[in-house]
């Protein structure tokens, strides 16, 4: 009993000030989210990934009715913007947890359930370190990310390390049963957790 992941992808216009001019790139944003409408500001605060970050059902701040069998909602995911610093591209990549729109159902505040809401979180940090790997390439002189076009790769590379995660998620769901299996939930949580450890952020 717990949630299922819906991705929305969005488009994010970025401007990058270098030389007195504004280029506008556009990058992709994905989000966790239920719905498409604008986001109020208690809806939009959010805690970024840390490993000494507590986790706890406090963080659930949306009053829900439930989805029949999903008791629980998870609002994570992956972001990122670009930057232009001394003539070379930034790039930054968190993994957020967004409380005004991760929920539990009345009566349902159990530890099995929030240990499964956690592993949700915990996936889009795996995945937010696969994405900040794959920026490296990426962290060059601006000269050199504009005339390699490297937009359009960089969009591209996301695409994929998006669809991955979205998968990964629902495979999460899929195989805990929404966390009600109790031994495939030990196990990924052993596994998840194992992967962190021996990633760098």
């Amino acid at each position: 009993m717990c949630s299922i992941i819906y991705c929305y992808l969005g488009m994010v216009l970025v401007a990058l000030k270098f030389m007195k001019k504004i280029f506008i790139i556009p990058i992709l944003l994905i989000s966790l989210m239920l719905n498409e409408h604008s986001l109020t500001a208690q809806e939009t605060e959010k805690i970024f990934w840390s490993e000494s970050q507590q986790f706890d059902w406090g963080m659930f701040k949306e009053k829900r009715a439930g989805y029949g069998f999903i008791k629980a909602m998870t609002h994570s995911g992956i972001s990122y913007e670009v930057d232009v610093k001394e003539g070379v591209i930034v790039l930054n990549v968190d993994a957020y947890f967004i409380y005004g729109k991760s929920w539990v159902m009345k009566g349902y505040k159990k530890p099995h359930l929030l240990a499964h809401e956690k592993i949700h979180f915990d996936i889009s940090e795996m995945f937010k370190r696969r994405l900040d790997k794959l920026c490296d390439r990426y962290r060059v002189d601006y000269d050199t990310f504009v005339k390699r076009d490297y937009q359009e790769a960089l969009q591209r590379d996301f695409d994929i390390i998006f669809d991955e995660m979205d998968e990964y998620q629902r495979e999460y769901d899929e195989d805990t049963s929404h966390g009600t299996i109790s031994f495939k939930q030990k196990k990924w949580e052993k596994d998840i957790r194992e992967v962190l450890k021996n990633t760098t952020r």
